[in-house]
């Protein structure tokens, strides 16, 4: 293999499982490398280490559900008469933010927090919320990559595991209900996909669904394949939520603005296209180089292409799932 072209995306894979785990702003704040191909690319926005700048977006999407983000994963508050959960909640730099952010909405501490997967962007004020009280519930795969060191396969970069306070307490393999502020919430896992312990969170009588990072809204996605993550685990998890909405529902990625159940097919079928283009070159017989030179995401990259996570970085992604030879000498 093309060492050149490997060690770019070395790079790339670095800079973004930096970007998914709570280290120093310098560190974390480093952009990707993006791909070999000649852009520009779109640039990926909603990270942000200015800590004092971050500003906290508050908007409704029914009558007790809010979405918020600052920097980092979307969050989404339920706020009524039994009190406020919340799902993810970023960074612990701009927690005092996100807690005046919800005080903004209701006033009270938060009771219950989903994680809807273990990443830093994703739970980074998980100790915070439980010092105040909150109950932190995910799916089993979850708490056990919190309990220990994560290190990606290429570089042997290594996030220590959280604090007990951190981890959640009530976990689950399938699914469980919560019933809160009215309505029905179905917290659910399908298969492995970004990770491999993604769960979805289902308002059922909002209509609204958390994706979590299973799905990015007008981004390539980022596979974490050190995290358990898995191309052929995206097409269950979504069809699962596909089945489950209609065309009124408000779905909220982990990243990008909220969508619906039109652009969850697009990703979908986006995400399907370029996968079976990379499978039948494998079956081929094609080596990675020349899988990369007939560009399988060639009709997608001017919609979905960033400088975070560029043509060559999704295909490859794509390839290794595939293959099971991330990490391994080509």
């Amino acid at each position: 293999m093309n060492r050149g072209r490997q060690g770019k995306w070395d790079a790339t894979v670095c800079a973004l499982v930096l970007a998914l785990t709570p280290l120093s702003p310098g560190v974390a704040g480093e952009q990707a490398g993006g791909a070999d191909r000649s852009g520009p690319w779109k640039v990926a926005g909603g990270f942000s280490f200015d800590w004092p700048s971050v500003e906290i977006d508050v908007h409704p999407l029914s009558d007790t559900l809010y979405f918020m983000h600052g920097s980092g994963g979307n969050m989404l508050l339920s706020a009524g008469a039994d009190g406020l959960l919340l799902v993810d909640n970023e960074f612990p730099e701009i927690h005092g933010k996100i807690l005046n952010a919800i005080e903004g909405v209701q006033p009270g501490p938060v009771e219950f927090v989903l994680n809807t997967h273990f990443h830093g962007d994703h739970t980074g004020s998980n100790s915070l919320l439980a010092q105040d009280g909150a109950l932190i519930l995910a799916q089993d795969n979850s708490r056990q990559r919190m309990t220990r060191a994560q290190t990606n396969l290429f570089f042997g970069s290594t996030t220590p595991p959280a604090p007990a306070q951190a981890l959640p307490v009530v976990t689950f393999p399938e699914s469980m209900n919560l019933y809160f502020n009215g309505e029905r919430i179905e917290f659910f896992y399908v298969s492995p996909a970004h990770t491999d312990g993604d769960a979805v969170a289902w308002f059922t009588g909002s209509n609204v669904v958390h994706m979590g990072d299973i799905y990015i809204n007008g981004l390539y996605p980022i596979i974490d394949l050190a995290g358990g993550g898995s191309i052929d685990g995206y097409f269950p998890a979504l069809d699962a939520v596909l089945a489950r909405i209609d065309d009124a529902t408000r779905v909220v990625p982990g990243h990008g603005p909220v969508g619906d159940k039109r652009a969850l097919q697009a990703y979908r079928d986006m995400l399907w296209d370029i996968r079976n283009r990379v499978q039948a070159m494998i079956d081929a017989g094609r080596d990675i180089d020349a899988i990369l030179a007939a560009n399988p995401s060639r009709d997608y990259d001017e919609l979905w292409a960033s400088d975070r996570v560029g043509p060559d970085d999704v295909v490859l992604m794509i390839y290794y799932s595939l293959t099971g030879s991330y990490g391994q000498p080509e």
